[in-house]
């Protein structure tokens, strides 16, 4: 295993990791995030040729997300006490914590620790009472565990507050795309969630139905098909929908182009967006405005239930997604 660090400018480094066994990563302090990840040298997720494209790409790729991924609805009330998010002009919720104003797109402090088995890199950060309108403080800690006898990588997330309440939901943003793909057809996925939200026009998650047909990934399935009805019927006209695992086992299996991505979590629900914006942005291993560019696989806590994402002075809020890598034929 090795490591360096390169400083692109104040107060934002890039941390380079090599497993050696084929396993390469770029991350970065700057919103906590993974900026390049590769198997022997073949890219696993879009990246920017431009470092600073990355750090401000409105797309949050490979961003930890938070202080709540997903949309939240702007005003409510959090254990009896009203709140106001501070939102993007005209719309009644806000978007991954407060859009470019988050925690992806601030420095976060960090630290490298290494072991017989694996090197960790810690971020840290601490939100600001009503920061974005979010209450309350929050003491957050990403951190990445990068074996090293597999090409394999964990993300632990932990959460604390010295307040009466706030909200907290992590995820992370990368963007999956294996050894320079034209588009996501030919790629499978599969993942145990029987439920989907109910979403309103903005995607506000309004309840829970049954996985729609669509939509069903528990058997390992092709994209394509499922892409070609969804952008006839579906009013969002790609995947951009969040599931709910059937159990307590969370796995998930996507495949194409020579790789296999095997993830699990205990996260309680995934949100999937296939990437069918054509957003600028030069990327150095796709070219091109190709619609299914990428998939997002964002695992976190269900918006609906106040107990996954409501954290009070006597919890400790902690999950984790675990990535695993091979070659397959």
């Amino acid at each position: 295993m090795e490591y360096k660090i390169n400083n692109f400018k104040e107060k934002i480094d890039q941390i380079e990791i090599n497993n050696g066994l084929g396993l390469t990563a770029i991350l970065s302090n700057f919103g906590a995030g993974v900026y390049s990840l590769k198997l022997d040298g073949e890219p696993l997720i879009l990246e920017f040729s431009d470092f600073q494209d990355y750090m401000y790409s409105a797309g949050f790729h490979g961003k930890t997300l938070g202080v709540v991924a997903g949309r939240l609805k702007g005003d409510g009330y959090i254990k009896g006490k009203e709140y106001h998010l501070k939102n993007d002009p005209d719309k009644n919720f806000s978007l991954h914590g407060g859009n470019q104003n988050s925690i992806s797109y601030r420095p976060w402090k960090y630290s490298i620790r290494e072991s017989n088995k694996k090197l960790s890199v810690i971020f840290r950060i601490t939100t600001k009472n009503n920061e974005n309108g979010f209450p309350g403080k929050a003491n957050l800690t990403v951190t990445y565990e990068f074996s090293k006898t597999s090409n394999t990588f964990k993300i632990w997330f932990k959460a604390t507050t010295p307040s009466e309440a706030t909200f907290v939901n992590f995820s992370n943003h990368m963007y999956f795309n294996f050894n320079n793909s034209i588009n996501l057809d030919d790629y499978y996925l599969k993942m145990n969630c029987d439920k989907v939200a109910i979403t309103d026009p903005y995607l506000l998650i309004t309840g829970v139905q049954d996985i729609t047909k669509a939509l069903d990934f528990r058997k390992s399935s092709k994209l394509s098909p499922r892409m070609d009805w969804i952008e006839k019927h579906d009013f969002k006209k790609t995947i951009d929908d969040t599931f709910i695992f059937d159990g307590d086992e969370r796995r998930i299996s996507l495949k194409g182009n020579g790789i296999q991505l095997n993830m699990k979590t205990d996260f309680t629900s995934m949100n999937i967006y296939v990437d069918n914006s054509l957003s600028g942005g030069k990327f150095i291993n796709f070219e091109g405005n190709n619609l299914r560019r990428a998939i997002a696989l964002e695992p976190q806590n269900f918006l609906l239930n106040e107990d996954e994402i409501v954290l009070t002075k006597d919890k400790v809020f902690k999950n984790y997604i675990e990535y695993k890598f091979k070659k397959v034929n």
